[in-house]
């Protein structure tokens, strides 16, 4: 059927504060999805953490934004062709300069962190496997409740709620005049999150929040200080 799917609720220690994600971590000071710019959110307490995830060549949950090794490690090569320990001989870069820190993996991430944040998964995945292993990670670590999985692929996020409807989504990409995809999604397979930038929310697409009572539901980055 169509209609309202009923929200599920985020553990959040204040219901009533806004909930605030550090972006890829705090990266004023740090690289970005790095155990630096980890720890710094934590230190400043931000309830939510959005990271990046990819995988590498031998399969490994990687904190990863690009498709490539360009930006972050000065190198002429796609990140999923690198093995863990190849990863590992390069210092990750920060605007084109050399720091000390490592890409980490998402394991390494959630021994030290746990349930610490709200998670904001990116999946930067390239096939379901890997949708059904890193559910299968979320599990192993009793962090269901702590996790928004988030795709821009419409298909993932319907995968992800008829096969896993007790693990929470968030529908990348939703901006301005994508209202009426929304409605067009049966009730059980709706995504519990819309995610999108904060330049594409206007007037019209708030009014059509609050209609519908999603406003709680929108998820926007771009946000600065």
């Amino acid at each position: 059927g169509f209609g309202q799917k009923k929200p599920d609720v985020l553990p959040l220690k204040d219901p009533e504060a806004p909930l605030f994600f550090a972006h890829r971590g705090v990266v004023g000071k740090f690289p970005e999805n790095t155990r630096e710019a980890i720890e710094e959110a934590r230190k400043l307490k931000f309830p939510g953490l959005e990271i990046d995830i990819r995988k590498s060549a031998d399969q490994q949950f990687i904190l990863f934004h690009d498709g490539d090794a360009n930006r972050l490690l000065g190198r002429d090569t796609l990140i999923n062709a690198l093995t863990m320990s190849e990863i590992r001989q390069y210092d990750l870069l920060k605007d084109g300069d050399t720091t000390q820190s490592k890409v980490i993996t998402l394991k390494e991430m959630l021994d030290l962190y746990n349930d610490d944040f709200i998670y904001y998964f990116d999946m930067k995945l390239g096939n379901l496997n890997d949708v059904d292993e890193l559910v299968q990670l979320i599990w192993s670590y009793d962090i269901s409740k702590n996790v928004i999985l988030a795709s821009p692929s419409f298909f993932i996020v319907l995968y992800v709620e008829y096969h896993y409807p007790a693990i929470q989504t968030a529908m990348e990409g939703f901006n301005s005049g994508n209202e009426w995809i929304y409605g067009l999604i049966p009730k059980k397979l709706k995504p519990d999150f819309l995610s999108g930038t904060a330049k594409k929310v206007d007037k019209k697409h708030v009014e059509w929040l609050q209609q519908d009572d999603l406003l709680n539901s929108r998820i926007v980055y771009g946000i600065d200080s």
